[in-house]
C-alpha cells in the first residue's frame, strides 16, 4: 500500500503539471516539483558568495488567520526574511491557497523551492513510523510530546526522512488536543455508533475516528460547517481553537467529549537537497527561526486556551468526561493497522508507551 501511494503521488504531480500547461493555468497554485540538481552544486561553488546568495521559498497550508498556526506561520516567514536580510526570502500563502497536505509533502520530495506545515502522519507514506508518532490516545501534554520528538527515536525517523528528501525543521507547531465535538453527550465508544463526523484527508485521523466507533467523513474544514447544517455530519473532531475559530462552529455544535485522543500538532518541513544548498548562516538563522516560532505557537496557544474556554462555555459549549480506559482500548487496533499499512516497526509504539510511562512516573 505504501508503495502504491507514493506512486500515484507521483503521478499525480506530473499529471497536473501536464494540466496547467495545456490549460494555461489551474485554480489552485502549484510550484514546479521538478528536481533542480544544480542546487547542491551551486553551494559548493567558491564563486558565489553568501552575499550573493538569494532564494524565494513559497510557503503553504490551510490555515485561517484565527487559527495558530497560521500566525506562526506569518511569523515565521517574516522573521526568516527579515534576519537573512532578504538572501531568503519566505512568502506564506495560507487558507488551502497552494499545495497542501499530501500535496505539499510532495514538493519538497521533488525539491521544490517550498516549506509546508503539516500533520506527521502524513509523511508515514515515505517513512512509516511517522504514523505511530502522533498515533491515538498517546500523549497527556505538550511536554510529553516535545520530550519524544527530542529523542533519539525521532532523530533516527528524520535521519530517515532526510533520505527521502524531506528536512524536519520544526515539530512544535502544536495547538492543543482533539476531542470530539457534536450536539450528543458522549461518555464511550458505544455512543458514537452510527454517529458521522468529518475527519481531515489524514487516513490516521480517520481510522481513529472509525476505531472510537464513528464514521468518518473525509472534507475540508471550509466545508464541515455547512454540511453539519444540513445534516451530512453531526460534528468533528478538533481542538479548542478549532471549536472557537473560523465560522464559528461552536453556533453549531454545543458539547465537547473530553477524549483528547490526538495531539493537534503539525511538522515544519523543507526538501532536504533545497535546505543543503543554502549557505551555512542562512541555514542557521532558518534553524533558529524555525525553533523558535514553534515554541512561540506552543506557549501562545496554551495561554490562550483558557480564555477560549471561557468564550465557548459563555455562548452555551458543554465539556463532558469520558471513559478515558475505554477509548485507550477501542484505539490498540490503530497500531496494528499503521504497522500493516505503512510497514512501520511493530515494536514502536511499545517502546515510546514505556518513554513516556517513565517520564510521568519521574
Amino acid at each position: 500500500m505504501k508503495l502504491i501511494r507514493k506512486a500515484m503521488a507521483v503521478t499525480t504531480v506530473l499529471a497536473m503539471t501536464a494540466a496547467m500547461t495545456a490549460c494555461g493555468g489551474a485554480k489552485k497554485e502549484s510550484a514546479a516539483p521538478a528536481q533542480d540538481t544544480s542546487k547542491a552544486e551551486a553551494a559548493g561553488s567558491e564563486a558565489a558568495s553568501d552575499d550573493d546568495y538569494h532564494l524565494d521559498i513559497k510557503f503553504s497550508n490551510v490555515f485561517q488567520p484565527t487559527e495558530w498556526n497560521y500566525k506562526a506561520s506569518e511569523k515565521l516567514a517574516k522573521e526568516i526574511t527579515e534576519r537573512t536580510e532578504g538572501h531568503v526570502t519566505v512568502t506564506y500563502y495560507g487558507q488551502n491557497e497552494l499545495d497542501c497536505y499530501a500535496d505539499s509533502v510532495t514538493q519538497a520530495v521533488h525539491g521544490a523551492d517550498w516549506m509546508g506545515l503539516e500533520e506527521p502522519s502524513l509523511f508515514a507514506d515515505y517513512v512509516g513510523d511517522c504514523a505511530v508518532l502522533v498515533g491515538p490516545m498517546l500523549y497527556n501534554t505538550d511536554e510529553e510530546y516535545n520530550a519524544v520528538m527530542n529523542s533519539d527515536m525521532v532523530a533516527d525517523i528524520k535521519a530517515r526522512l532526510a533520505k527521502e528528501n524531506i528536512h524536519v525543521l520544526g515539530t512544535q507547531y502544536s495547538f492543543g488536543f482533539r476531542s470530539i465535538v457534536t450536539n450528543r453527550e458522549i461518555k464511550t465508544p458505544a455512543d458514537l455508533n452510527g454517529v458521522k463526523l468529518r475527519a481531515t484527508s489524514s487516513p490516521l485521523f480517520a481510522k481513529t475516528l472509525e476505531a472510537m466507533g464513528a464514521t468518518a467523513v473525509p472534507m475540508s474544514f471550509t466545508e464541515c460547517l455547512s454540511a453539519i447544517s444540513s445534516g451530512v455530519v453531526e460534528g468533528f473532531e478538533g481542538s479548542v481553537s478549532t471549536l472557537s475559530g473560523a465560522g464559528a462552529p461552536y453556533e453549531l455544535v454545543k458539547n465537547v467529549a473530553q477524549t483528547n485522543h490526538l495531539i493537534a500538532t503539525r511538522w515544519l518541513f523543507m526538501p532536504e537537497d533545497l535546505y543543503q544548498s543554502i549557505p551555512e548562516k542562512y541555514r542557521t538563522v532558518i534553524d533558529e527561526c524555525a525553533a523558535e516560532c514553534g515554541k512561540w505557537e506552543q506557549e501562545q496557544c496554551e495561554e490562550d486556551e483558557a480564555k477560549q474556554i471561557e468564550m465557548l462555555k459563555a455562548a452555551g459549549v458543554k465539556w463532558n468526561d469520558v471513559d478515558l480506559e475505554a477509548f485507550q482500548k477501542a484505539c490498540l487496533p490503530v497500531y496494528d493497522w499503521i504497522v500493516e499499512e505503512y510497514g512501520a516497526d511493530p515494536e514502536l509504539h511499545e517502546k515510546l508507551s514505556s518513554f513516556i510511562a517513565d517520564m510521568r512516573k519521574q
